[in-house]
């Protein structure tokens, strides 16, 4: 498969299933509030199913290796660290701050990095990214609640951290297939079966809702804290983790797994998250809409640029 048909057949999907969703919500069919709910549904129960049975089949001892798991926790916390800096002394609302720096470094990894994985590489690759969001997911959500919490003054206490850790279905689902997994705990085929099918509608469900619920309103107010995020979440920091990749040696899966991390736009959980803590909902939402956009193109160009130097 030559480079341009293998970056078209990653991203080509993604339009059609935003559009799709695009299409609905302008035909009346469904609103925003009905995608909202569809939204929570696919979060709770349908990428928690395909979460668990990507851990639950893969051969963990093969797929968890130390230095590409190191290198993913080392980045996102040098993302975030430089980050807060940057934006801390740029920006003075601490809201809005807070929302931008959550826009920079949480990226929509569960959704995009399942499917780009699924896209791109075969069943180790899948696993690859699932065993990398049990450790990725709950970084995120410690890493929000730390920084909304001090952006607007208060305290954070590991308590805190901790439950909104363990509230997340996310963490629960890929926890759950670390454990049935390494226990070999069976699974009957007749319970396995039907799971599995739900746990497949995940990717293209969410992708729908997300197109639904695309909204670029008010986007003139926002224009120049949104165009420093969306060159920052799509162009600068995938340019640097995955550079830096390179150089290290990483090929094939390893570099489709930091694609999927760090190339993918900013996660659709960071707008409702922000409303919820005290950042700016609005730049959020703006933030999430316009790196999702626009990230069909950027997506399309890393994998053009590595597929065409052979290293995925």
């Amino acid at each position: 498969m030559n480079s341009m048909t293998l970056a078209l057949s990653v991203v080509f999907p993604l339009i059609v299933y935003m559009a799709v969703g695009m299409l609905i919500r302008r035909l009346g069919i469904l609103t925003q509030p009905h995608f909202k709910a569809i939204n929570s549904m696919v979060f709770r129960i349908f990428i928690p199913l395909t979460l668990f049975f990507n851990v639950y089949r893969a051969d963990l001892r093969e797929t968890i290796q130390g230095e590409i798991f190191g290198y993913v926790l080392v980045g996102v916390l040098i993302t975030f660290a430089v980050c807060w800096v940057v934006v801390g002394r740029t920006v003075k609302d601490g809201a809005d701050a807070a929302s931008m720096i959550q826009g920079l470094y949480r990226s929509n990894f569960v959704l995009y990095g399942t499917y780009v994985a699924s896209a791109m590489c075969g069943t180790s690759g899948i696993a690859l990214v699932s065993a990398m969001a049990a450790m990725v997911v709950p970084l995120y959500n410690m890493l929000a609640v730390i920084l909304f919490e001090l952006k607007r003054g208060g305290s954070v206490s590991p308590g805190e951290i901790a439950l909104n850790i363990c509230k997340n279905p996310l963490v629960d689902a890929g926890v759950l297939g670390c454990v049935f997994q390494l226990l070999h705990i069976p699974i009957p085929d007749l319970l396995m079966q039907p799971l599995m099918t739900l746990g497949d509608l995940a990717t293209p469900l969410a992708l729908v809702t997300l197109g639904g619920l695309l909204s670029f309103d008010s986007l003139r107010r926002h224009k120049t804290y949104l165009l420093a995020v969306n060159a920052g979440r799509l162009i600068v920091i995938p340019l640097v983790w995955l550079g830096i990749g390179v150089l290290l040696g990483m090929r094939g899966d390893f570099l489709v797994a930091l694609l999927a991390i760090y190339a993918s736009p900013t996660a659709v959980a960071s707008a409702p998250m922000s409303q919820e803590m005290g950042g700016n909902g609005t730049l959020s939402g703006e933030i999430v809409a316009t790196t999702t956009t626009f990230s069909i193109v950027t997506i399309f160009l890393f994998v053009f640029g590595l597929s065409g130097l052979g290293l995925i």
